[in-house]
């Protein structure tokens, strides 16, 4: 959910982690800027066009939706890191090694803010909107934005891609039940700030 575009290629051990970071944060302030553009192109409101609207329900429904994101994915994170801790370990060390590298606040803020911003604007903003009003409807629509969210984390394990594709579906239902963008950006944002901030104070241990 976070630094999707990194793959298995982008080795902190093969490339400095300035390059990475700094390629990282242009890529998303390229994706954010191009995606507020082409909304304009679609409709005069850009607003409107990417759901950046005021949810349902309220501001404080964006807490409460938190609740089952953090107990789905810590019931999968510890089930994983009870039967398979080595895959966990493997998902999350390049993005550890970026966090204790000389770019480490800066790889932070690009885990917790670009990343949210970059692919909720892309995914279930511009591409949500345009599709939703296809065939697809929106459990078709919902469903193929989250698998091509999926594909970019293409470095993950099988179990890894799994529970993205599970938190696609999961934002896709946010922006679909309060009507805004800002609810999958704001529960994408904590999500990533926690995992970040984990990362950024623990120490994995190294490879066996």
């Amino acid at each position: 959910m976070f630094l999707a575009m990194t793959g298995s290629s982008l080795s902190p051990a093969a490339v400095p982690h300035s390059v990475i970071v700094a390629g990282l944060g242009a890529q998303q302030i390229g994706v954010i800027v191009l995606t507020i553009l082409f909304a304009g192109f679609f409709a005069s409101n850009r607003v409107e066009t990417l759901a950046l609207r005021a949810p349902r329900g309220g501001w404080g429904m964006l807490v409460l939706l938190l609740v089952p994101l953090f107990a789905i994915t810590g019931a999968w994170s510890a089930f994983m890191w009870w039967w398979r801790p080595e895959v966990v370990l493997g998902d999350l060390r390049i993005f550890s090694e970026l966090l204790h590298g000389e770019s480490g606040i800066l790889a932070l803020l690009i885990i917790a803010v670009g990343a949210p911003l970059s692919e909720e604007l892309l995914f279930r903003g511009f591409l949500f909107s345009g599709l939703a009003k296809s065939r697809l409807g929106l459990i078709g629509t919902s469903v193929l934005t989250a698998v091509l969210w999926t594909t970019l984390h293409y470095g993950y394990s099988i179990f890894g891609l799994l529970e993205v594709l599970a938190i696609g579906l999961y934002f896709s239902w946010l922006l679909v039940r309060t009507g805004s963008l800002w609810a999958p950006i704001f529960s994408h944002a904590v999500y990533n700030t926690v995992i970040g901030l984990v990362l950024y104070f623990v120490t994995l241990p190294p490879p066996a």
